[in-house]
């Protein structure tokens, strides 16, 4: 300890030319999450921070920051003054700033910067997790406090963590793998960074991502999170983010090998991704010797290690640390990348992905070595043959994928040589009835091949971990992250990709079909909007042309209405009722009588039964004293098991009871939201017309009097409604 102990008071500090120790010295309390009791501790100490941010984006801005470990009891202010302020640790500071750039000292900003702290313990639990299979590089995920000026006007929060400074064992610096919003570091290749994102998505089943994952090595810093439920900040975008990372994310051995399941992309993106990926050292070939075409996993193999010598890993080292060298990782300034993540951070689902090419100074090219042409993707570009851009990745690629013990694995056998003409001889009148297959007749466990893949045969590293095969609701959303991606395509948010910057609705019908064959409602509408020739622009601007006609009907739009039907209990609710009014507006006489009775019923409230299911205990709502006309804020301590009572705590006069759901209503923006009338949906039927099917249903059964009943009910509706002459004639049917 000694050693170390001198060895770095060796250590020059890096922010000396600053002087920061001339600053003026704050007092602050520092707020420490505790993510196990879910609550705060505070000390205070002593800090010095620059005045001036030295970077900033659209939301927040970063400060340069010393702090004392902590601030001794018996100190004062002369002796912090004695301090050799250039051994204190160095922090990066972050806030939030309002529209004129000043700090944002309102409740908004203190709460959000709460809000990071919890999402940087968020992220670190998944890291534990991922850790946990004992991947080839474990990742660490630095811990950050916030700290409040007490001595200030309105006492401002700063979010603060420690400043990473050096480079990694093979002299590469800080990097930004990827983005919140898609986009994926191809120069560096690392397999860590993006298969710990895909990992921490599976792991939390579906309903959380970490992503914008940035620092030195495998040491990260500032993360964001996608939730399913948005919680965590503007730059959460939920299933959006979801669908930009997936459809990026480029499979390998060592993600299955420790338990990752593979997202399925359509032929475009797999071959979009072997431009960017496959022109590695796999991409080199001597000259003199003749390609293998295909090639022969073998053959890879032996190719790779014929270039792992040691005199051309060294130049390739080399280029790394000259690249790097004098980089201060932790916040480059006067470029895009830092840990701010300010510059990059997409904050709304539309803007083009973030993320900075890094630049490279190439090496002397080697007179022996010579690429192989690769096979571009249908309709995508690709940089030319022997251009700078495209030597430039390659080299880049390269040294750093085969310089780390873990990324000198193939990826995904799937996508070989043979695997990749097979996708390109298909035409797409065949690549879409493929799609179609899926949609139509999925299997009952599309997962079920992860019971029998040896992980650890397919990894060099015999790396093994238990497959993390999701469950019923994790498959429901990656349909809906399917749907997303389709949704994106139909937005133009991937024109980039194209030729002519025009959408690749091949790809987007085959994440609609995707995401139908998973079960997903609006996938499964959009499919059978399309067999019945209605429109589905909404999703993908001529999403049908990619069929050229090849015919489907009634029959199978009739199969995908019933399976959105059936989805309501995934969340779906919308899309549910939608998919039910299609199916007694248009397949009425197809449809069974118990079915039809089933979707009416459900559709107008299954005869006032769990009516109170809205609602959960603890829900913030109004209620009507004693089923009055005086309503008051209440709380839900409990609803009856039926669904048909709710007790209510009345906040004011703290006093308990039980009302019916008809008296109570949801809060603003308080929980539970009680029970509402049903939306009107797309090609939805009116009240008085599902009361009119129910009838007539009932009435071919043979019950007369609970059909006559209905009809009265729907009467009532149609009058409601300003129908007079439907209203007529459903009374005139009431009374027989």
């Amino acid at each position: 300890m000694q050693k170390i102990a001198k060895l770095a008071s060796k250590i020059e500090d890096p922010w000396a030319k600053y002087d920061m120790g001339k600053l003026k010295l704050e007092k602050i309390k520092r707020h420490q999450y505790n993510p196990d009791t879910d609550s705060w501790s505070t000390d205070e100490s002593i800090v010095r921070v620059q005045t001036t941010p030295f970077d900033e984006g659209a939301m927040r801005q970063c400060y340069r920051l010393k702090k004392l470990s902590q601030l001794p009891k018996d100190a004062t202010n002369h002796s912090f003054h004695a301090i050799d302020w250039n051994r204190a640790p160095n922090y990066v500071a972050k806030t939030y700033k309002t529209e004129d750039g000043s700090v944002n000292t309102s409740e908004e900003g203190r709460e959000a910067c709460f809000g990071d702290i919890k999402l940087q313990y968020e992220a670190a639990k998944w890291a534990h997790e991922f850790n946990s299979c004992n991947p080839p590089k474990k990742i660490h995920i630095i811990r950050a406090y916030a700290i409040e000026f007490v001595d200030r006007q309105k006492s401002p929060i700063m979010t603060v963590e420690r400043f990473i400074e050096g480079t990694d064992e093979y002299g590469v610096g800080y990097v930004k793998h990827n983005t919140n919003s898609g986009f994926v570091d191809h120069d560096m290749n690392r397999l860590t960074p993006q298969i710990f994102s895909a990992y921490s998505f599976y792991s939390s089943e579906g309903t959380r991502m970490v992503v914008d994952i940035q620092g030195v090595g495998d040491l990260y810093t500032d993360p964001q999170v996608h939730s399913i439920d948005l919680q965590f900040g503007e730059a959460d975008l939920g299933i959006r983010g979801f669908a930009l990372f997936f459809r990026s994310f480029k499979h390998a051995t060592l993600a299955t090998a420790l338990g990752v399941p593979k997202f399925q992309l359509s032929r475009n993106e797999i071959l979009l991704q072997t431009t960017f990926s496959s022109e590695s050292f796999e991409g080199t070939i001597t000259k003199g010797k003749a390609a293998a075409s295909p090639v022969a996993a073998d053959d890879r193999k032996k190719s790779m290690a014929m270039v792992q010598d040691a005199a051309k890993f060294a130049r390739m080292l080399q280029a790394n640390m000259d690249k790097t060298a004098g980089a201060k990782p932790t916040i480059q300034e006067g470029s895009n990348e830092s840990t701010s993540n300010e510059s990059s951070r997409d904050t709304t689902p539309l803007s083009t992905p973030g993320g900075t090419k890094r630049s490279v100074q190439m090496p002397p090219q080697d007179e022996n070595v010579e690429e192989v042409d690769k096979v571009a993707p249908l309709g995508m570009t690709r940089p030319k043959r022997g251009s700078v851009e495209r030597r430039k990745t390659t080299f880049v690629r390269a040294s750093i994928s085969l310089d780390e013990e873990e990324d000198d694995d193939e990826f995904d056998e799937s996508e070989s040589p043979e695997f990749m003409q097979r996708l390109r001889s298909q035409s797409t009148e065949d690549y879409a009835l493929n799609c179609l297959s899926f949609a139509l007749d999925p299997p009952t466990d599309p997962y079920a091949y992860l019971n029998d893949v040896d992980t650890a045969a397919l990894d060099t590293r015999h790396v093994s971990h238990k497959a993390l095969t999701p469950s019923a609701s994790t498959i429901s959303i990656i349909g809906r992250v399917h749907f997303e991606i389709a949704t994106l395509y139909g937005t133009g948010r991937f024109e980039d990709d194209t030729e002519e910057g025009t959408i690749d609705k091949e790809s987007a019908f085959f994440h609609v079909c995707r995401g139908a064959g998973l079960g997903y409602g609006p996938a499964c509408i959009t499919l059978a909007r399309h067999f019945m020739g209605l429109d589905t622009d909404d999703i993908c601007a001529g999403l049908g042309s990619v069929l050229d006609g090849a015919g489907r009907g009634n029959v199978e739009a009739q199969i995908m209405l019933e399976r959105a039907a059936g989805a309501g209990g995934d969340g779906n609710g919308d899309s549910a009722n939608e998919a039910m009014s299609m199916l007694l507006k248009f397949f009425k006489e197809t449809t069974g009588l118990d079915a039809k009775i089933g979707y009416c019923e459900q559709m107008l409230g299954g005869d006032g039964a769990d009516e109170g299911a809205g609602f959960e205990v603890g829900d913030k709502v109004t209620a009507a004293y004693g089923g009055g006309d005086s309503w008051y804020e209440a709380e839900v301590r409990e609803v009856s098991a039926e669904g048909k009572q709710i007790k209510v705590f009345y906040i004011e006069d703290e006093e308990e009871e039980w009302l019916s759901p008809k008296y109570v209503k949801g809060g603003d923006g308080g929980g539970g939201g009680g029970r509402e009338e049903k939306k009107v949906v797309k090609n939805g039927l009116e009240k008085y017309e599902l009361y009119e099917i129910l009838a007539d249903s009932y009435l071919e059964k043979g019950e007369e009097e609970k059909a006559r009943g209905l009809y009265a009910l729907g009467g009532e509706k149609a009058a409601e409604a300003g129908k007079m002459r439907k209203a007529t004639e459903l009374q005139m049917k009431a009374e027989g």
